[in-house]
């Protein structure tokens, strides 16, 4: 513990002198003298790794390939699990999604809050998200978007609802408390369950903001919605899942016109952020958490992005041939009314643009590209709540100007939480001993600082859909081990990337199959036992320059 904490000092020490570095290197458009850049994180939903143009697929993504153009593409990134609940807690904390109450994730806007910590394991009485780690450095933060991170709502006597099959007595205008806006971000607009899932609604700040403005933020804006397709001006809704019982939500809602609100709200946030400074005499930075609703179900766009189809300036509807191929492209649309902000308020050379998805590729039995040619996998097996590749190996980008090279490819081992650590050492903010356990700064990784015959991460753990079945990694070798902690499959990815031939009962494999089954079994501890963090060694004993 004494080293830990004496390599944390160095790396706090090393920081503090780089921010003398950074002061003098980055400058904002007006020429004052700007610490730290903007930060804008886009997590996609249910992207696989073949989706993008630029990772082999064949649907249009021109934004997002420009963005790996600019900066650095990774081809090994892996998100926390390969489920989305679960992945969206540990892209906030820095943690394996185990270390929560709930290790299969918070699925239910009724489920308590995922940042919570009732057995007391945390100092600080609950789990830091990379929100409350960016404020303390001066950050004005903004979440938007798909959340599935627990809080509290209540029904009309104030009671709050924690059963699921209650949700539909919410009372909307109490909103959903104690989420996202008490956990480190001072603005939210946010879909508490996604487009496929109740309450089909937005909260602002937590408080139920209607579809159409001009109507009461209560209950008399509020309807209870069954399977089906609802047609609308710019493109139709769907409801998807509540075949047994209908869903509380907005009177409006439109599950086709999600994307253009999110966008909308987050472009109107950097404005107003940039307003605020202005007003203040202030040059604060900004985090930009923009969880997309795309391209989970239901596959459902509008006509026009710009959100007029008599005029359709911005086509989506039809681009592809295929609804799922329409949503991907819609995504990258979203990736490119962001990037044309940036550049049009001349913060592009001073922003990191980071982009991910929270699990691996959709079913193809669910899926319509348009291109028969388009394979959202590619070589990997599995796919979404599969331990096998495929089901958490994602696209991973990263662009900062001036600091990242441009088309730089890398093979490196990395989790998608890494960023997490990214943000705490590029904030030179100390990383608390009981928070932030299982990610590692990839600064000077992506700086071309690292030491390349030295692996990031000495091994990682992979999460299934069922929380309990899981794999773990060291270099090359993959072993799976399911819910009754039976070892039951062993891979070699560099020879066997598709995940074909099982070697585990090849004998001259036994001891390495022994060996990890232990160290997944010791470090995949759903009791939260073993508290000792395993992958953030490299940044508390980093000493490379930004």
């Amino acid at each position: 513990m004494k080293a830990r904490r004496l390599k944390s000092a160095l790396a706090a020490l090393t920081v503090a002198v780089l921010f003398i570095w950074m002061n003098v290197s980055c400058e904002s458009k007006t020429g004052s003298e700007k610490t730290l850049p903007n930060v804008v994180m886009v997590l996609a939903d249910d992207i696989g790794f073949g989706d993008l143009g630029s990772y082999g697929g064949k649907v249009p993504t021109p934004n997002l390939d420009q963005l790996a153009a600019d900066g650095i593409r990774f081809t090994d990134a892996h998100s926390p699990a390969a489920l989305c609940a679960p992945s969206r807690f540990s892209m906030l904390t820095g943690n394996y999604p185990y270390r929560s109450e709930s290790p299969g994730g918070a699925w239910n806007t009724s489920s308590p809050s995922i940042f919570s910590d009732p057995r007391g394991y945390t100092e600080a009485g609950h789990i830091i998200t990379v929100g409350e780690v960016m404020q303390k450095a001066g950050y004005r933060t903004a979440f938007f978007g798909k959340s599935h991170l627990g809080g509290d709502v209540r029904d009309s006597a104030g009671v709050i609802i924690r059963d699921q099959k209650e949700i539909s007595r919410m009372d909307l205008s109490k909103g959903v408390k104690n989420s996202i806006n008490e956990y480190g971000f001072d603005y939210s607009y946010s879909l508490p369950s996604g487009i496929q899932h109740e309450p089909f609604a937005f909260f602002e700040n937590g408080d139920f903001t209607p579809f159409d403005p001009s109507k009461p933020a209560d209950n008399s804006s509020a309807k209870l919605w069954s399977n089906g397709s609802y047609p609308f001006e710019n493109g139709s809704s769907e409801i998807v899942e509540h075949g047994k019982y209908p869903g509380i939500g907005d009177v409006d809602y439109n599950s086709s016109q999600t994307g253009i609100m999110l966008v909308d709200k987050a472009l109107d946030f950097i404005s107003a952020h940039l307003d605020e400074n202005r007003q203040k005499g202030e040059d604060r930075p900004f985090l930009l958490y923009f969880a997309s609703q795309a391209i989970h179900v239901p596959h459902t766009v509008p006509i026009d992005f710009d959100g007029d189809p008599s005029l359709v300036n911005e086509p989506v509807m039809g681009i592809t041939g295929g609804a799922t191929g329409d949503f991907v492209y819609e995504l990258d649309v979203q990736v490119g009314k962001l990037l044309q902000k940036l550049e049009a308020e001349g913060l592009s050379n001073n922003t990191i643009f980071i982009f991910t998805s929270d699990n691996g590729a959709l079913w193809p039995n669910i899926c319509d590209f348009g291109n028969e040619e388009h394979d959202n996998n590619g070589p990997l097996r599995g796919y979404k709540a599969s331990v096998y590749e495929g089901g958490h190996r994602v696209p991973f980008i990263i662009k900062w100007p001036g600091k990242v090279d441009e088309g730089v490819v890398s093979d490196e081992l990395v989790l998608a939480q890494d960023w997490v650590a990214t943000m705490y050492e590029l904030c030179g903010q100390d990383m608390p001993e009981d928070q932030a356990l299982d990610c590692t700064s990839l600064m000077s990784l992506i700086t071309g600082q690292q030491n390349c015959d030295e692996a990031l991460h000495p091994f990682v753990l992979y999460q299934a859909g069922y929380a309990y079945d899981g794999a773990i990694r060291e270099g090359d070798w993959v072993l799976t081990v399911n819910s009754e902690n039976i070892a039951e499959e062993l891979f070699h990815l560099r020879d066997d990337p598709g995940q074909e031939n099982n070697l585990i009962k090849d004998p001259q494999y036994s001891d390495l199959v022994s060996r990890l089954k232990t160290k997944f079994l010791k470090y995949n501890d759903h009791d939260n036992a073993t508290r000792e963090p395993r992958t953030t060694e490299a940044f508390r004993a980093s000493e490379q320059p930004f």
